[in-house]
């Protein structure tokens, strides 16, 4: 995987929500400590940025752009991402409770301790991307195409992966307690041993 790089310095912005106003596209900056509020958008492409204790407030961004981006402390709870496109993005310590990727493309996309709670990520694609220790309790994953996947630590409770080919996913080291899956959804998947025993009641086989 590829994470983001950007380099040390980066001239700051300083209020960001005038000059969404006006422009579409933001690249090589940084923004921190601000609120981004009441922006919608189908067209914003976001270049090579830092965005440090950022929070989303009624935010409507469906097809945004993140390339080579770095998010950390922020809050993007509820905010609607759906069919939008994210290359080589990192997400620290950041609140995503809510957040609506459907229909969008993730490739070398890192999570680290971040809290993506009831998300919805439906019919996206995400490759050679990275989830460590992140809890993504009760998301729907389902129809969900995962290539070069890894998942590291994270709290899959109650989620739905229906129809999401988990064929080499290692989830080894997860919580899995109640997600759903279907007979075609776990071969090749990775388990403990304990994990499989769970998934077979989770599959309505009974063992005497």
């Amino acid at each position: 995987m590829l994470k983001a790089a950007i380099p040390l310095s980066l001239p700051s912005i300083e209020d960001i929500n005038a000059i969404l106003q006006e422009e579409d596209i933001i690249e090589n900056a940084m923004l921190e400590h601000q609120d981004i509020y009441n922006i919608t958008s189908n067209e914003l492409e976001i270049k090579q940025c830092l965005l440090k204790n950022i929070t989303f407030i009624h935010c409507r961004l469906e097809k945004i752009y993140l390339s080579n981006c770095i998010f950390e402390n922020c809050d993007l709870s509820n905010t609607d991402f759906s069919r939008s496109s994210l290359k080589r993005v990192s997400f620290i310590n950041c609140k995503l409770t809510g957040t609506n990727f459907e229909n969008s493309y993730f490739e070398n996309v890192y999570f680290k301790d971040c809290n993506f709670t009831n998300a919805f990520l439906d019919y996206a694609s995400i490759t050679k991307s990275e989830f460590t220790n992140t809890n993504l309790t009760s998301s729907s994953i389902s129809n969900v195409l995962l290539k070069e996947i890894d998942l590291k630590e994270c709290d899959l409770k109650l989620c739905n992966f229906a129809h999401t080919n988990l064929n080499k996913i290692d989830l080894s080291t997860c919580i899995i307690d109640g997600i759903t899956v279907y007979a075609n959804d776990i071969k090749g998947v990775l388990l403990t041993e304990v994990q499989a025993l769970d998934f077979l009641k989770i599959l309505g086989i009974v063992i005497k």
